[in-house]
C-alpha cells in the first residue's frame, strides 16, 4: 500500500509526516511517495531530495504536482499513486487549515502529525474514537484494519463531557453521576457489540467523562508509538470534526497523531 506523505513548499514544518509515513510504509508493506504541490506557473519546484534524507527502510518516491489547492493537488496525487493513506504535517488541524480541507475532500484516510509528535518506532496502539452514529462501525473497521497491519493492540474509547446538557445544575450531582454512568454503560456495549460483529475478541473498551472533552482524552494514557483513528465522513462530517463540537475537541485533546477516516472504506 502506498502512502503519500503531503509537503507545503515554503514550510518548515514536515519532519513528522515523514516519520510517521516511514512507520506506516513500514507496517503496510508498500512505499512513500513524497508529493509537494505548486501553483501553476512557479519557475521551479523546490528540490524535493533534502527532505527525503534519512528515511530508512521503505521505497521512497518523489513527485511534483501543480495545483492551484493543495489539497486537491494531494488528493489527485493520491488517487494517481493509488495511496492508501495520506499523511501531513498539520496538527491539530484550524479553520480553514490545509488538513481539514483534505480531510473533506479526500476519499482515503487522512493522517495529521505535528512535529512535536514524531515517534520513530512502531505503531503500538491503535485507539479508534467511538461516538455511534451512521458511520462509527465502517471508521471502527479502518481502525481494526489499522491495528492488524500493524500488529497493535487496539483500544475503543468514548469521551464526554461530565455534565452534559441533558443534566442541568440544579439536578444535583448524584443525577449527574446516574446520567454518566448510563452513558458509559451504553456506550461500552455499542463499541463491543459493533467490535463482535467484526470478529475482534481482544481489544480494550471504554468510555470517559471529564470537564471537557479534551480533559476526558488526555485522561486515558496513550503510548508514544500510538495513533487516534477519528472519523470524518466526506459528506460533510469533516467539517463539524475539525471545526469543533465532540470531534474536534478529540483532535485537540490527542497528544498523538491522528488519522481521520471518511468511515466509506477501510485502508486499501
Amino acid at each position: 500500500m502506498t502512502v503519500l506523505v503531503g509537503r507545503v513548499p515554503g514550510s518548515d514544518t514536515g519532519a513528522g509526516a515523514l516519520v510517521l509515513g516511514a512507520r506506516l510504509a513500514r507496517a503496510l508493506g508498500g512505499p512513500v511517495v513524497v508529493c509537494t504541490v505548486t501553483s501553476p506557473g512557479e519557475d521551479a519546484a523546490p528540490d524535493p531530495a533534502p527532505v527525503v534524507d534519512g528515511i530508512d527502510g521503505v521505497d521512497v518516491e518523489t513527485t511534483v504536482v501543480e495545483d492551484r489547492s493543495i489539497p486537491g493537488g494531494l488528493a489527485r496525487a493520491a488517487h494517481a499513486h493509488q495511496a492508501g493513506v495520506i499523511v501531513l504535517g498539520d496538527a491539530p488541524p484550524g479553520p480553514g487549515s490545509v488538513g481539514a480541507r483534505l480531510a473533506r475532500s479526500a476519499d482515503v484516510p487522512v493522517a495529521l502529525v505535528g512535529d512535536d509528535a514524531v515517534h520513530d518506532g512502531p505503531v503500538t496502539r491503535v485507539t479508534c474514537a467511538w461516538g455511534g452514529g451512521r458511520h462509527a462501525s465502517r471508521v471502527l473497521a479502518t481502525a481494526v484494519d489499522l491495528s492488524r497491519r500493524t500488529g497493535a493492540s487496539l483500544r475503543v474509547a468514548s469521551f464526554g463531557p461530565q455534565r452534559g446538557p441533558t443534566v442541568p445544575p440544579e439536578a444535583g450531582l448524584h443525577a449527574e453521576e446516574v446520567v454518566v454512568e448510563q452513558w458509559r454503560e451504553q456506550m461500552v456495549a455499542a463499541q463491543r457489540a459493533a467490535l463482535t460483529e467484526l470478529g475482534v475478541t481482544d481489544a480494550e473498551t471504554l468510555a470517559v467523562a471529564g470537564a471537557s472533552v479534551e480533559e476526558a482524552v488526555e485522561s486515558i494514557g496513550w503510548d508514544d508509538g500510538e495513533i487516534l483513528v477519528v472519523g470524518a465522513n466526506a459528506a460533510g462530517t469533516a467539517t463539524r470534526v475539525l471545526l469543533g463540537d465532540p470531534g474536534g475537541a478529540i483532535v485537540r485533546g490527542a497528544p498523538v497523531p491522528v488519522v481521520l477516516t471518511p468511515g466509506t472504506t477501510t485502508l486499501a
